[in-house]
């Protein structure tokens, strides 16, 4: 018998980033054009694996971890090209995420909280790099 991998759901989940700040709007038809559907994350979902979050295996629910991490966009299902017009798009429409991945082999069995405190920690390299 041989196993059946569901394939992760295109998507875009966003932490830190609510209805009400000024490029919402904008990044959820960006998600639309893109065929992404957009997954708000809350802090009860820091436990949480990118994989079930993206619909794929793993619990439906797990004990949120503390931290506290600026707004991020982490993105499923886009290729190199459609990446860059998704990315193009958003800044056209004001969209201000400061942290952005894309879902991974790798990653996709991180926690959220695990996956937000790495892109903290690359971001901060790059600005100890570039002497901010």
């Amino acid at each position: 018998m041989k196993a059946r991998i569901r394939p992760l759901a295109p998507c875009a989940l966003v932490w830190n980033y609510s209805e009400t700040e000024p490029g919402f709007a904008a990044l959820a038809d960006a998600c639309r054009a893109e065929g992404l559907v957009l997954i708000p994350v809350s802090p009860a979902d820091t436990g949480r694996t990118i994989s079930s979050l993206c619909g794929g295996p793993g619990p439906a629910s797990a004990p949120a971890l503390a931290g506290d991490w600026p707004a991020a966009l982490i993105m499923n299902g886009l290729d190199r090209a459609r990446l860059d017009g998704f990315l193009t798009r958003l800044r056209a429409g004001g969209v201000s995420i400061p942290l952005k991945a894309m879902v991974t082999p790798t990653n996709q069995s991180w926690t959220l909280a695990a996956l937000l405190g790495e892109l903290v920690q690359e971001r901060d390299a790059f600005a100890a790099r570039a002497g901010r």
